[in-house]
């Protein structure tokens, strides 16, 4: 029996195209290239004000950029030792291109050789101060959240559980249980949840129930856009839907094979308690299975 074939997806280059598309989107001249195997790279870290990155760029090509007039000025080539000495001097070596890539102070600047330098692409940006190349990214920033995908988000269907009480009893019990038993609710708790969390009690009346929200709850769960958005979704990933009789099944279930359509890793539908929410590709990612999605579906439309 052969195994699906199916893409795998480095979960290292995959975060690196993500932030290419980012900075292309942002409006900058970017790319995904290995670095050229040459001499004079000043590596450095780098702390930000969304966390740390690494960084290099070649020495002679920073100060010409940075400092044309002091390169004019000089009858002689400065060594790449002198103008590392200047990058780490200097107060703001660096320009300040994007959000993500803030730099707030360098630390561990120091050149390397050609051997040293990253063997697979990196994403790089066109600077004013030459071409910079991220050999560690940022953490990936939070994206904006606009009015639409709020409303998809309230869209999104969750389950809300209405608990009566609970009550414990022995596991010979259970096994004696039968038809016409009544069993006794001992502890009421009347409780309302909410996607697994605790949003406040209920009590019965003539007219139906009353709902009581807790006193925090409220404005953390319901009460606020954020708090519905830490709310935990169940997402289910189905591969293939088919009609079929019992009689098949059967025979299924002593070893016969459902065929799959060509393509089928390709249309992986992303459910919520039954709701469509994406579609997407099914990748190997990491030694896991993942779905890289190719649609999100945040209209009723789309549906």
């Amino acid at each position: 029996m052969r195994t699906l074939a199916l893409r795998r997806v480095d979960e290292l280059t995959h975060a690196r195209t993500q932030a290419v598309s980012r900075w292309l989107s942002a409006g900058h001249r970017v790319g995904l290239d290995v670095p050229q195997a040459l001499s004079g790279y000043l590596r450095f870290n780098v702390k930000g004000e969304r966390g740390g990155w690494q960084g290099l760029i070649l020495a002679r090509d920073w100060l010409h950029h940075s400092l044309p007039q002091l390169a004019s000025l000089l009858s002689v080539e400065p060594s790449l030792t002198s103008i590392a000495s200047l990058f780490r001097a200097v107060p703001r070596p660096l320009p300040q291109m994007l959000d993500e890539l803030h730099c707030a102070s360098l630390w561990d600047v120091e050149l390397i050789e050609p051997q040293v330098l990253p063997m697979q692409a990196l994403p790089w940006i066109e600077t004013v101060a030459g071409r910079l190349w991220v050999a560690v990214l940022p953490p990936e920033p939070l994206r904006q959240k606009s009015p639409q995908s709020r409303t998809w988000l309230r869209d999104l269907p969750l389950r809300l559980q209405l608990i009566l009480g609970s009550s414990d009893i022995s596991r010979a019990s259970h096994a004696r249980l039968a038809q016409g038993d009544v069993l006794r609710i001992t502890q009421l708790t009347h409780q309302c949840r909410l996607a697994n969390h605790s949003i406040g009690v209920f009590s019965l009346t003539k007219e139906g129930l009353h709902m009581e929200f807790t006193v925090d709850d409220p404005s953390r769960l319901v009460g606020s856009e954020n708090g519905l958005e830490q709310l935990p979704v169940r997402l289910e990933f189905v591969l293939a839907t088919h009609d079929i009789e019992l009689g098949t099944l059967q025979n299924i279930i002593a070893g016969q094979l459902i065929p799959l359509a060509a393509g089928t890793e390709m249309h992986i539908e992303v459910r919520s308690h039954g709701k469509r929410v994406a579609r997407g590709e099914l990748v190997q990612l990491d030694g896991q299975l993942g779905v890289e999605l190719i649609e999100v579906y945040r209209n009723v439309t789309d549906e």
